[in-house]
């Protein structure tokens, strides 16, 4: 490929290097040069311009990418198309990312401009989320070279795959232990396991004492591959409570104790083909801790042998936990945790075009306006404020909401479409005073997603341990509201037109943790007649909180 300066004769069917601005228009980099773009560039003066020029066996950026991509695709992922150079490859199922680090680093040193770039190993990902990228820097690479990286590549990267499994909870009880908390560790359970394409079928609450712990394991191993225990009281010793219980019942103690904190007192064991993954008090609550990496790796059908559950300790230190200072920290007493704001911003600008003449945002349902009802539940919920975004008949929508402690944002491009009312919210959320530390975007035409569903999403969320994006699902698939980290602001507010944030979530799919909430309300929007009248009908059945 020639790279360089040539007079603007010379210029036709070449690739132009950077992009240039003719008057009030512009001639993007990238383009190849044609009869107009001479004479538009002539008429404005140039009189060179710098341009790539693609030989006889060089490949064009997109074809070069497109071929690497090919070369790394197993079954487990797919490539989308290429631009610009870049070509994605994106999971196809939920898994853990295996990598070949030395085959990608020898790949990458085939040609610099020819890159591959990947998640770290043993990524957690869902179904649709990227896993790697192939970008080619320069406009076309030397077609040999792009061959030479191809098969290098060739099978670095694959997911492996969670496998379907039933799941059974045993949860041992004290005296004094308030159901509410195990009703919460049921559903922080039920989320865990769904995570890795587990199922939970069967939950129990027994005693905390190991005959009868016993009694319930065996009994649960014979229907259910996969047994999750957390007792009343911390595992301290193989000889403890659950550990006896596991032996008592036929089991046997695989491994104990994991360099995960929080996660340490992980217990490991099997029984009758089943496996028992005794978990401490950190799993009571959703954020990540060291028996989620066991309950990944067992999903992939991966070793957790001891050797592997060993090498957890690099990575391991998830946070550090204030109420545990480290001897550096010199702190003589404990800090309350800093509070972490949550924001929402509903969207109640759109034009309800389905609708015909009429705004659906203003229709009653159980005897208050669709906007209000979905504003005050909203506020029933955990957040700190509430931003609402008007655009079509604003004024009528801000005085369904009068009375509501709502701030009211007004978006002026509401035509548009969704993104730039995103965009107007964001800016409002983030350009206060004291920002938030995220924000929840709901729809105004989701009159059925409760206040409960809305701190679900909020009691998921934790940045310290990656879960920055946080997706309201129902049997697999995403919905609404979203949780977004304030590290996401800048994406969001430079969204524009019709495009909502579904671009972002792919792109950071890392992040992304995602909560079943048993409930379609999450897929339901309200945005036809027919819509309208079957939630009225729901409505008058089984009231919406």
């Amino acid at each position: 490929m020639k790279f360089g300066p040539v007079p603007l004769g010379e210029a036709r069917g070449a690739i132009l290097a950077h992009s240039l601005k003719i008057g009030s228009g512009r001639i993007a980099k990238g383009r190849v040069l044609d009869e107009a773009d001479i004479a538009a560039l002539r008429n404005a003066s140039f009189e060179t311009v710098t341009v790539a020029r693609l030989g006889p066996r060089d490949l064009d950026e997109d074809t070069a990418a497109t071929r690497i991509a090919e070369s790394l695709e197993p079954d487990t992922l797919r490539f989308g198309p290429a631009g610009k150079g870049r070509c994605n490859l994106y999971a196809r199922n939920p898994g853990l990312v295996l990598v070949d680090a030395d085959r990608i680093a020898a790949a990458n040193q085939i040609e610099e401009s020819l890159t591959l770039a990947t998640l770290r190993p043993l990524t957690a990902v869902v179904a649709n989320q990227l896993v790697a990228t192939v970008k080619i820097i320069t406009f076309g690479a030397a077609s040999d070279q792009v061959e030479a990286v191809a098969t290098a590549a060739r099978g670095a990267v694959s997911v492996a795959r969670y496998r379907p499994r039933d799941a059974a909870l045993i949860q041992t009880r004290l005296p004094d232990m308030p159901d509410r908390l195990l009703d919460k560790t049921k559903r922080a359970t039920a989320d865990r396991l769904r995570a890795v394409a587990a199922a939970l079928r069967h939950t129990t609450v027994t005693d905390h004492d190991s005959a009868t712990l016993a009694a319930t394991i065996k009994e649960a191993a014979a229907a259910h591959a996969l047994i999750i225990v957390i007792g009343a009281s911390a595992i301290t010793d193989r000889r403890d409570v659950v550990p006896k219980a596991v032996q008592e019942a036929g089991g046997e103690i695989l491994h104990f104790g994991l360099p995960v904190d929080p996660g340490n007192l992980t217990l490991l064991a099997h029984l009758d083909g089943s496996m028992v993954v005794a978990m401490p008090g950190s799993a009571r609550s959703p954020r990540e801790q060291g028996s989620d990496w066991v309950l990944q790796r067992l999903a992939a059908d991966l070793p957790v042998d001891s050797a592997t559950l060993a090498g957890f300790g690099v990575g391991g230190l998830l946070k550090e936990i204030r109420s545990r200072p480290m001897p550096r920290d010199h702190e003589k007493e404990e800090r309350p945790a800093p509070q972490r704001p949550v924001d929402a911003v509903l969207l109640a600008a759109g034009q309800s075009r389905r609708m015909g003449s009429r705004n659906k945002l203003l229709e009653s349902i159980g005897g208050r306006a669709m906007i209000r009802r979905v504003c005050e539940t909203i506020e029933l919920s955990g957040i700190r404020r509430l931003i609402v975004v008007t655009g079509h008949e604003a004024e009528a929508v801000s005085e369904a909401l009068s009375g509501t402690a709502s701030r009211f944002v007004h978006n002026p491009d509401y035509a548009a479409g969704m993104g730039s009312s995103i965009a107007a919210g964001v800016h409002a959320a983030y350009d206060s005073m004291d920002p938030p530390e995220a924000i929840i975007i709901c729809l105004g035409d989701m009159p059925e997603v409760t206040a409960n569903m809305i701190d679900r999403l909020i009691e998921n969320y934790d940045a310290d341990a990656g879960r920055t994006i946080v997706v309201a699902t129902y049997r697999g698939q995403r919905g609404n509201p979203v949780l977004w980290d304030h590290r996401f602001a800048d994406d969001l507010a430079n969204l524009s037109g019709d495009k909502g944030g579904r671009d972002i979530l792919n792109e950071h799919g890392e992040h992304v943790i995602t909560v079943d909430l048993d409930d379609a309300a999450v897929l339901r929007d309200v945005d036809t007649p027919e819509a309208l009248d079957a939630c009225r009908r729901m409505t008058r059945e089984k009231p919406v909180p």
